[in-house]
């Protein structure tokens, strides 16, 4: 069985899919309360907050390497208003800019190149 860490990000993940990013939502799928959840990431040194940036940083890491679709797209299905504030989660995220990241895998996975 996965560890309850791993739980609850496929739980955050499952709601964003679904256009939320609501802890009462996830609470609910885990049978528990959100204030047990808040308790349990307490514990172990993080916040609710982090751990749905985490999720949606790699979401949007595997959508910007599987994917070609546009930023904007991207943007909403993370749940942000537009593709500038996916930028600047990106850059926080990353240390780079998005822009870099899509064309360095574009070119990673060039046939043509040797390297």
């Amino acid at each position: 069985m996965k560890d309850w860490n791993s739980l609850l990000r496929n739980m955050i993940h499952e709601s964003m899919m679904q256009g939320e990013t609501d802890l009462r939502w996830v609470a609910d799928r885990l049978a528990c309360s959100p204030r047990t959840i808040q308790r349990r990431l307490r514990d172990r040194g993080t916040t609710w907050r982090e751990e749905v940036d985490a999720v949606r940083c790699q979401h949007a890491v595997n959508l910007l390497r599987d994917t070609d679709i546009p930023l904007g797209e991207v943007a909403t299905k993370l749940g942000y208003t537009d593709a500038r504030t996916l930028r600047r989660a990106f850059r926080r995220w990353k240390g780079l800019p998005l822009s870099s990241f899509r064309r360095d895998i574009c070119c990673d996975d060039d046939p043509a190149d040797p390297t």
